[in-house]
């Protein structure tokens, strides 16, 4: 019977510590969208930051990201990293491949997929 409390005690440990990460994950995107994205995306992420009228092209609504069905995560990375289909002249957002860490980004995207309408 001391093995069964044992083993309950574990997965609820597991559960908590996996919540408590992950609650984590996103307090700390957050942290970093609204120090590094917010000014061209917005504090609601919906493309209208306080730098928009000083921009050639509209930011992204990163509120819709998830709408086609697509992973967020994915997504966040490309766009941040410079893996998307267009060359770095084109691009539509300057790079952040050097500005932050790829947990930064992994962070950012958790705090993303909070804010999908």
């Amino acid at each position: 019977m001391f093995q069964n409390y044992r083993a309950i005690l574990l997965v609820g440990s597991i559960t908590l510590f996996s919540s408590m990460a992950q609650a984590s994950a996103v307090e700390q995107g957050k942290a970093e969208f609204e120090a590094r994205c917010q000014q061209c995306h917005g504090s609601k992420g919906d493309g209208n930051g306080h730098l928009v009228d000083f921009l050639k092209i509209k930011p992204a609504n990163l509120t819709t990201l998830s709408k086609d069905g697509k992973c967020v995560t994915d997504k966040v990375l490309n766009a941040v990293l410079g893996r998307h289909k267009s060359s770095y002249e084109e691009a539509k957002m300057p790079l952040l491949k050097d500005a932050l860490s790829l947990d930064k980004v992994y962070y950012i995207s958790e705090y993303i997929k909070t804010i999908q309408k």
